[in-house]
């Protein structure tokens, strides 16, 4: 079965952004949920967008993925804009690259999966006034689970389970 990424497109904005793939229910997708926070007007309007699924493999290849983008572009009405501006982004691994470097790329990280770098849905004053509980999900997923420093917490906890020679 072959591995694939998400590409969220907004129209209003004209970004591309990476996601990983994720194929449950679709209220479970929180990593969506998170990165579309960022895609509303001042008045709380939600931008317009498409959500793309692409086979990694040729999401990788640096000549495949240009071609993928220009077709997009094409098929959403190409402004004439410098195609630069419509470069994908990959925006939770930029995210923990900045991270990253802010805590002076230490792999021994104080704020490894802590609370402020867990990805939430904005929906904090909904839950509030509907009387449910602050948000929680089995499936919580972290900024960290993009940063170099999570293959080394990994590796280390692999290593102490015995599942390395």
């Amino acid at each position: 079965m072959a591995e694939h990424v998400r590409l969220l497109q907004c129209l209003d904005c004209k970004t591309l952004e990476e996601l990983p793939d994720y194929q449950g229910d679709p209220r479970g997708d929180h990593l969506l949920e998170v990165m579309v926070q960022g895609h509303k007007f001042p008045s709380g309007t939600e931008h317009r967008g498409h959500l793309h699924r692409v086979e990694k493999k040729h999401w990788d290849s640096p000549t495949t993925r240009a071609t993928i983008e220009a077709q997009i572009r094409e098929k959403s009405g190409h402004t004439g804009l410098d195609p630069n501006f419509y470069a994908a982004k990959n925006t939770f691994q930029e995210d923990a690259m900045s991270c990253w470097k802010a805590h002076q790329r230490n792999p021994g990280c104080s704020d490894y999966k802590t609370a402020s770098k867990q990805l939430t849905p904005g929906t904090a004053a909904e839950r509030k006034a509907a009387g449910l509980p602050k948000y929680r999900s089995a499936q919580d997923r972290f900024l960290c689970e993009f940063c170099p420093v999570h293959s080394l917490v990994v590796q280390a906890a692999r290593k102490k389970a015995g599942l390395y020679n």
